[in-house]
């Protein structure tokens, strides 16, 4: 088991935990990434490479928590590579990225809100919350409840809520579920510039 499950835990995952770990994963950069649908190109050392959809290179805990990413021995990360369709968030697009401290602090929460909209309308949506879960965590329920909609402040909220349905906190971290909510809304109001 995971000792961190019954010890201080505020900065714990609340999607995605098992019983063998509640570690987040704190970076910024593959929870943007994942808002952009990148590949991972790598090399291995018989010179083969591959591509691995960015959302299929980190792992949850499951039962093999010392395994958080499906690189196999010795590949090594050569690119990162964006389809041309990222292009079409370029104008709507925000990370928000919330912390405790000012500086030299991983996010408690952060988010990716890619927007791409037409005729005021939303066609496409990517939802990505960061430290909340072992690997980031994108929501196709909250970007399925914005497709088709106009970007207003009710249809961000009940975006927000689906984002978070299925959040399971431990005893210290509760704060993170609705502090997750409001920086959904927060990132999708600003890149659909609303704020």
């Amino acid at each position: 088991g995971c000792g961190a499950r019954e010890g201080l835990n505020k900065i714990g995952a609340i999607l995605g935990w098992s019983e063998a770990c509640v570690a987040t994963y704190p970076g910024d950069m593959a929870t943007a990434l994942y808002a952009l649908d990148a590949k991972v190109r790598v090399r291995a050392p018989d010179g083969r490479e591959r591509l691995i959809v960015i959302t299929d290179f980190h792992r949850l805990p499951g039962d093999t928590p010392q395994r958080d990413n499906n690189l196999e021995h010795g590949e090594l990360i050569v690119a990162i590579e964006l389809p041309v369709s990222a292009g079409d968030f370029a104008r709507n697009a925000h990370y928000l990225k919330v912390r405790d401290r000012a500086s030299y602090a991983f996010a408690m929460v952060s988010v990716a809100a890619a927007l791409d909209i037409d005729g005021g309308r939303i066609r496409q949506a990517r939802v990505v919350l960061g430290s909340v879960a072992h690997k980031p965590w994108r929501s196709t329920e909250a970007e399925a409840i914005l497709v088709g909609q106009r970007a207003n402040e009710a249809t961000l909220q009940r975006a927000a809520e689906a984002a978070l349905r299925d959040a399971r906190p431990l005893a210290h971290n509760a704060h993170k579920v609705e502090l997750g909510r409001r920086s959904v809304v927060r990132a999708l109001m600003r890149a659909s510039r609303l704020a």
